[in-house]
């Protein structure tokens, strides 16, 4: 029976309850916005939001006015440009309203109208007596003074006058003293490091590919040859994704036993996906074979390799520091596993499993891997950099710092790498500024304790070339030391001294063992009035140093005595103590006299007896 159809009523709906007029912002942003004190920041990349909680503040109308500067900061190459930089304004932004609350009067209507520059000072007295370190009371304040200034120069008239000047600089007190400079890791470490790498990724490349392979020819479908086989779960895996021991129990509680008792339900899954440990000798290698910035080479996308020509490709990067021209490439050695090239392949062969199963919107991030931490899941994430792994994979491999598994600190990567190149190179600052400007290469890089040495030794080195540029001695072949014989007037010109002195010099009156001396008694290494004080083989150091052929055997056999000592000393001690001399006698001493007159000399000496020193008296 059909019921009867009641006559319809209209229907009556409560009026929309207007909200109450709120206050528009004063600050950067359209005029009547009202900013909340709860938002959202979101940055270019996959999941990089930030999430603004300013609801427990007290000062409100001053709050929102920050609260739009902060939001106007995000833009596109301005200041804030990342979560965590965006937390740290926050946490600048509650520590400004939690002292202006217990100083102001009607906190609530308090606005930067009513600022003084005592406020900001008495703000910054207050930070370095609160927090623990004077730097993070430092960073605080100039967070909190940027902000101030972006308002000041947007809207200059919502800052009081009393405030501008002040806003001229950061803080009263000087600024915190800032720790070492950032060092690379010296070259033991950084073969350790790239060895333990090399090891580990052999190690991830077997079991992700033969094993994996292996694991997956011998498997089937579960519903067919049943859960209880590891090869048939790893099936289940590798087309589906992963499962957690839930749900593998409720398939088949037998199987998720026996599953469990070969190893575990992760264990299962780390034979075909790629962990943390897999990716981070990978990524650390990668920048230590490139110098890409950490913060960039965590953000490489799938296709960031381009135009691979002749063995070499460029990758594509994102440095989001580098304002208007984010979008970078470097161009790197293209090749097999040890090169840059193909490491970055390398991570696409390993993750190939793993990417079909991960969010749609992670598929195009390079860094894929299995997280475990609460289910076993697929996704792209940068946490595989974490202190954890990298002092597990030291540990494993032995690396250690103070006795201790070494942390690796991957921007001292980027400077070991920078350090390398430097030194390869010999110091050319153009190229080692690559990917950013020669004043940051100069003082970010090349300014580093463990290239301190190089510049020593480039001191040492041009002190010794001028030494040797400005020591010219006087060497007299016989035919010139004949003519100045015939001429004293002449002789004492070339000579520099006196008619008299010269003579005696070339009657060998002032003879030295290694050379004849113009004047032994006004030596340039000693004080004048007193005896030579050096040894005699500094001799050929000096500016009064004068050799004719007369001073040849003497030289020819120290020269025989230097050969051997080379041969017996290490390479660096007789670079310090005999080096300059050697070069001395081979580039000025004996291109100056003919080959008869060096043949002549040498005759004394090879019927000499090796006690009395003659040439070969050392072999």
């Amino acid at each position: 029976m059909v019921s009867e159809l009641k006559r319809p009523r209209r229907a009556a709906f409560p009026e929309p309850v207007k909200p109450a007029p709120q206050e528009p912002a004063a600050g950067p942003g359209p005029a009547q916005e009202v900013h909340p004190l709860v938002f959202k920041l979101r940055f270019p990349g996959r999941g990089r939001v930030a999430v603004m909680d300013l609801s427990a503040a007290v000062c409100l109308r001053l709050v929102r006015q920050l609260a739009a500067t902060m939001r106007s900061l995000t833009g596109v190459g301005r200041r804030i440009a990342s979560p965590g930089t965006a937390h740290a304004y926050l946490h600048a932004i509650r520590k400004l309203d939690e002292f202006l609350a217990g100083r102001v009067q009607c906190p609530q209507e308090w606005t930067l109208r009513q600022a003084t520059a005592e406020d900001l000072d008495d703000f910054e007295s207050w930070l370095y007596e609160r927090l623990p370190t004077a730097r993070t009371a430092y960073q605080l304040l100039l967070q909190a003074v940027t902000l101030l200034r972006e308002i000041r120069d947007v809207t200059p008239e919502a800052v009081s006058v009393a405030l501008h000047d002040r806003l001229m600089f950061v803080g009263r007190q000087p600024r915190p003293g800032q720790s070492s400079p950032l060092d690379a890791y010296d070259a033991k470490t950084a073969e350790a490091l790239r060895q333990a790498c090399r090891e580990a990724i052999r190690a991830s490349v077997k079991r992700l590919t033969t094993e994996a392979d292996a694991l997956l020819a011998a498997g089937e479908d579960p519903a067919v040859g049943g859960w209880s086989r590891r090869e048939n779960f790893a099936w289940q895996l590798d087309r589906f994704g992963p499962m957690s021991r839930e749900a593998l129990r409720a398939a088949d509680m037998e199987a998720g036993k026996v599953v469990e008792h070969e190893g575990g339900v992760l264990e299962a899954h780390r034979a075909l996906f790629p962990g943390a440990a897999d990716l981070l000798p990978l990524f650390t290698l990668l920048i230590l074979s490139t110098g890409l910035e950490p913060e960039s080479a965590k953000s490489l996308r799938v296709d960031c390799l381009k135009n691979p020509t002749r063995g070499y490709v460029e990758i594509e990067y994102l440095k989001r520091r580098r304002h208007g021209t984010e979008w970078n490439r470097m161009r790197v050695r293209d090749g097999g596993a040890a090169t840059p090239g193909g490491l970055v392949r390398l991570v696409l062969r390993l993750t190939r499993r793993a990417r079909p199963h991960a969010p749609e919107e992670d598929r195009e991030w390079l860094w894929i891997y299995l997280l475990t931490s609460r289910s076993a899941e697929v996704r792209a994430s940068s946490n595989f950099t974490n202190s954890y792994n990298s002092r597990r994979l030291c540990g494993t491999y032995g690396i250690t710092e103070n006795g201790e598994p070494m942390t690796i600190h991957y921007r001292r990567l980027r400077k070991t790498y920078k350090a390398e190149f430097y030194r390869l190179t010999g110091g050319q600052l153009p190229l080692l500024a690559r990917g950013h400007s020669t004043e940051v290469a100069a003082a970010h890089y090349a300014d580093i304790p463990a290239l301190r040495p190089v510049y020593e030794q480039a001191v040492a080195d041009g002190l010794s070339q001028a030494l040797e540029d400005a020591v010219r001695l006087t060497v007299l072949d016989p035919e010139r030391e004949a003519e100045l014989k015939a001429d004293p007037r002449a002789a004492a010109e070339v000579l520099q001294t006196g008619e008299e002195e010269a003579v005696l010099l070339l009657e060998g009156e002032m003879d030295l063992w290694l050379s004849s001396c113009r004047d032994f008694f006004n030596s340039p290494h000693g004080v004048p009035g007193q005896a030579c004080p050096v040894p005699f083989w500094s001799y050929l150091d000096c500016s009064n140093a004068v050799i004719t052929s007369r001073k040849l055997p003497a030289v020819l056999a120290y020269l025989d005595h230097l050969e051997q000592q080379r041969l017996d000393m290490p390479a660096e001690a007789f670079a310090v103590a005999h080096e300059r001399t050697r070069r001395r006698i081979l580039t000025q001493v004996l291109p100056a006299f003919p080959d008869a007159v060096i043949a002549e000399a040498t005759r004394p000496l090879e019927i000499l007896p090796p006690l009395l020193g003659g040439i070969g008296s050392r072999q």
